[in-house]
């Protein structure tokens, strides 16, 4: 019998929404399921660099430009061929040629994901001048909010935290890596890993993996790290390594500052494993009071301690009220600091930090688990 397969829609796969739809894609091959997914590549040609191996992926090259969206989004509902609809975010890219596809899920079954803020207002600082040069932008809320009532028809949806389910229903569904691979026993020693990378045998790290953006905490990061009290750690980045946020870290850390660059999604184990701490410096603002970065959730599996700002629902996953913490959370960058000085003064007990942060991942957020909190939709 020929297995069923799903189309998943992807809204920029040169860029890193592939991160929350990789987990999920995986968890329904587990549950017999083929899967294709569909995407955009904005502006450029490549698939993103650290999953660009890890399926074959059905793209269209498009601009950024509400009406290249609408154009190709047309192009793209041809291209898929499954029997099951999975569109990630309710965005023109993704959400419209889901819809064209499934008609409206009368066709094929759709299910819709939310990750994120959609209907974010853009700061129009320079009145109305900056919001007619932003008509043409697809991400443009305004758009988004046109496309929203489309939504109210979908039966099944997936969402990332509380807020977002507040605003669309649905069950929430963390995107955690699988509970093998992101397994801190199934590696090198520590030592070996740091010769493999080129690090320093005798500090501390800290590490920030993915895309920097203006919310997420680099320079907080480094801030942290030009205080005394974190004067002996260490920053290691596995990112784009001509990023102005990276470029300045290297500027203000100088030897501090471990440029590794683009890793591969199946080589972030081996960096999780070398690394002490992994900072989550989220900025509170709409967009992150409605995101749950998937990099905390892949620090818990390889039982990492994480530092975390209060924002979304993160200090319940770090069980910050629990008997059972999972993390730590601060307010500001000197906090940070103290908080990497008390970690190096083994003013925790950081094995069990880690081991709780582990298993709150394999009951909650792995794909295997996934994999069972999803198979009612199909």
């Amino acid at each position: 019998m020929k297995k069923k397969k799903v189309s998943i829609f992807v809204s920029d796969l040169s860029q890193n929404p592939i991160v929350r739809a990789f987990p999920i894609a995986k968890a329904i091959e587990k549950l017999g399921y083929d899967v294709e997914i569909l995407g955009f590549t904005v502006n450029s040609d490549k698939i993103y660099e650290p999953y660009k191996d890890i399926f074959e992926y059905k793209t269209i090259k498009s601009y950024l430009d509400i009406r290249w969206f609408i154009i190709n989004a047309f192009k793209l509902s041809k291209m898929a061929t499954g029997d099951i609809v999975y569109s990630f975010k309710p965005l023109w890219s993704t959400f419209f040629p889901a819809i064209l596809y499934s008609k409206f899920g009368l066709k094929k079954r759709l299910i819709l994901d939310a990750e994120d803020n959609e209907l974010w207002e853009i700061n129009i600082k320079n009145g109305f001048k900056s919001f007619f040069k932003a008509t043409g932008y697809p991400y443009n809320p305004i758009y988004n909010k046109l496309l929203h009532p489309a939504t109210w028809f979908v039966k099944r949806k997936t969402v990332v935290c509380k807020s977002l389910q507040k605003r669309y229903g649905g069950k929430i569904v963390l995107h955690g890596p699988s509970a093998e691979k992101f397994n801190h026993r199934n590696y090198d020693s520590v030592e070996s890993l740091k010769t493999k990378y080129n690090l320093p045998m005798d500090k501390k790290f800290v590490l920030f993996a993915g895309r920097p953006v203006f919310y997420n905490g680099v320079k907080n990061i480094v801030n942290a790290l030009k205080h005394k009290e974190a004067k002996n750690w260490n920053f290691v980045i596995a990112g784009n390594p001509t990023h102005d946020d990276f470029k300045f870290a290297k500027k203000e850390l100088k030897k501090r500052c471990h440029l590794l660059g683009l890793i591969p999604n199946k080589n972030m184990p081996e960096i999780l494993k070398m690394v002490d701490v992994v900072p989550i410096i989220q900025t509170k603002n709409p967009a992150t009071d409605m995101q749950i970065p998937a990099k905390l959730l892949e620090a818990m599996s390889m039982e990492k301690i994480i530092i975390s700002t209060n924002v979304t629902d993160i200090p319940e996953l770090l069980g910050v009220n629990s008997s059972k913490k999972r993390g730590l959370i601060v307010e500001n960058d000197y906090q940070l600091a103290c908080e990497l000085k008390n970690i190096e003064e083994e003013k925790y007990n950081k094995d069990l930090l880690g081991q709780n942060a582990r298993v709150f991942f394999l009951e909650n957020s792995s794909i295997e688990i996934i994999a069972e909190q999803i198979k009612e939709f199909f």
